[in-house]
């Protein structure tokens, strides 16, 4: 029986929980068998909806990804069309000279310095399937068969992980939406392929401004701003951080407007196993002014701290009239600001007063 490290197999699970800690998890198993890194990425339909890396391989991962040759790659086709529950070596599945042009090494393997790979495939319930590539430096040998036996021997671990990832952070985006429908505020989270992975009753009933189509996907009945929703679902694929919108809508017949604000989803670099976008949450059109710190807080995803300092950018506060009111020092009051900057995507103070001007829920009669 292959000799497994105890050890990797618990950060292993701990990463099933924890994220983040993936890229170390993908660096210690490709040490494991003399590897320089590795990536796990989930693939729906024709494109890859979330991947994390190790340190070694993420310089030309998000070329390849988001390039539009990306579709041409064969390689995560062929280790599926392998159908084995184990690892696969790029030897196997290519003639040297097609794994040579094969987009995958020509965007990403290559220019890393890369040559032999070895993959697995995981199937997700939700249709998608996990991905895990390892990689060797240009000029080592190909993966043996002990090695493969090694990396077999981790697998299990390493798809049942994954799956609960999945599992867990559809939870995670299920309770955020819930969590902001307790503030009052209509919401729901998209996925990289336009589906809507979760939303609250309240964004639910607004039927007058949102239409629900077949596939879980949606469409706003306010065609000017349904443009305007799907331009900035594709700076949010982009990763653009200026991907932080938000426009009016109107309701059927012309009627009242709303405010649509669509943002990233929180801990977005975490989304490697559901594919999570954009949050879309709803107001009122109504006067300036700051809105409450636990609507804030849920909206952003912020920590208590986080949302008073937000809360007193919007009301036009100093950071030393801030500090004084919270009793903190004014260092204090700069760090949580720059996670307000980074959470709600935002670069300045006038943008984040911006941003948070009229946000209030909206008020919605009861079914």
């Amino acid at each position: 029986m292959t000799p497994v490290d105890e050890r990797l197999i618990d950060d292993i699970y701990e990463a099933a929980a924890l994220p983040e800690r993936w890229p170390g998890v993908l660096d210690a198993l490709s040490r494991s068998v003399g590897a320089m890194g590795g990536m796990l990425g989930t693939r729906r339909s024709d494109h890859w909806a979330g991947y994390t890396v190790s340190p070694a391989l993420e310089p030309y991962l998000a070329d390849f990804v988001n390039s539009p040759r990306a579709r041409e790659s064969q390689a995560t086709d062929r280790v599926i069309a392998a159908d084995r529950a184990g690892f696969v070596t790029s030897t196997q599945l290519f003639a040297p000279a097609d794994w040579a042009a094969d987009p995958l090494f020509t965007i990403w393997v290559g220019p890393n310095g890369g040559s032999h790979a070895a993959a697995t495939v995981v199937d997700a319930p939700s249709g998608d399937v996990i991905v895990c590539h390892l990689h060797r430096r240009a000029g080592s040998p190909d993966f043996q068969r002990d090695d493969i036996a090694r990396l077999d021997a981790y697998r299990p671990h390493i798809a049942r992980a994954s799956l609960l990832s999945t599992r867990w952070r559809l939870e995670r985006l299920r309770a955020a939406t819930q969590a902001l429908a307790a503030v009052g505020l209509p919401a729901l989270v998209f996925g990289h392929d336009g589906r809507v992975l979760a939303a609250n009753d309240l964004i639910q009933r607004l039927t007058r401004y949102v239409c629900w189509l077949p596939r879980e996907r949606i469409a706003l009945v306010d065609r000017t701003a349904d443009d305007m929703l799907r331009a900035g679902l594709a700076g949010l694929t982009a990763r653009d951080t200026a991907g932080v919108r938000s426009f009016p809508a109107r309701a059927v017949g012309d009627g009242e407007a709303v405010v649509m604000h669509l943002l990233p989803t929180p801990g977005q670099a975490g989304d490697l196993f559901d594919g999570a976008l954009g949050l879309l949450a709803v107001t009122p059109v109504s006067a300036p002014g700051a809105p409450d710190a636990a609507l804030i807080r849920g909206l952003f995803d912020l920590s208590p701290g986080e949302a008073r300092v937000a809360r007193g950018i919007a009301q036009g506060l100093t950071i030393e009239r801030i500090a004084a009111d919270n009793g903190i020092v004014p260092a204090t009051v700069r760090s949580q600001l720059k996670a307000v900057f980074a959470k709600t995507g935002t670069r300045r103070q006038a943008e984040v007063a911006a941003l948070l001007a009229g946000i209030k829920p909206l008020p919605i009669a009861k079914s």
